[in-house]
């Protein structure tokens, strides 16, 4: 896999983490290749490395936003993580070649109102790619979690709450005040 550019990870900063595969190919062609990259999380237990507040998994491109605890630790951890999920993508689907033509993608959220900004892009992927007509609609991103309408466990609940206000709130400004042209500013 391409090198990517160097962003260096600081610890307690947060991140932007994303890729997208190669042209012609998907990340997940069925739900069960969903299903596999969310279990797989799980057991890799990015926990020493990361907190994550918030992911989007799409059909071709992923998006998570993770607070680094370990900086070494967290690029070894996506290393074997995509290693074996490509593995399995691979073999269920009988495919070849590299998915990705470069590492995944980084970058570096420098304030709070960025935070915030990068948080709602993740969530209103689907929407804005056409996937659904309502963000709630999508299950493959931590949006319910957020709004408080699933018990997921992929999602930091301190580190939420240090920037959420309520689920109320978070669901109304996404779903009433979002302005694409400012949140674009940001990405």
């Amino acid at each position: 896999m391409p090198s990517r550019k160097s962003v260096p990870l600081i610890k307690e900063h947060f991140y932007h983490i994303y890729n997208r595969v190669a042209k012609g190919l998907k990340l997940f062609y069925d739900d069960k290749d969903y299903i596999y990259y969310l279990k797989l999380w799980q057991e890799v237990d990015f926990t020493p490395s990361a907190r994550l507040l918030a992911y989007c998994l799409m059909p071709t491109h992923y998006h998570l936003l993770v607070q680094i605890i370990d900086e070494k630790l967290f690029p070894r951890k996506m290393s074997y993580f995509f290693n074996t999920y490509l593995h399995n993508l691979k073999v269920r689907h009988h495919l070849h070649g590299p998915f990705f033509p470069q590492r995944y993608r980084v970058k570096h959220i420098t304030d709070n109102h960025y935070l915030m900004a990068v948080c709602y892009y993740i969530h209103l992927n689907p929407k804005e790619a056409g996937l659904v007509g309502r963000i709630e609609d999508w299950p493959y991103s931590n949006y319910l979690e957020f709004i408080n309408k699933r018990n997921g466990i992929l999602i930091n609940h301190d580190l939420y709450h240090e920037f959420i206000e309520s689920p109320e709130m978070y669901e109304k400004f996404i779903n009433e005040r979002y302005d694409e042209k400012q949140i674009e500013n940001f990405i």
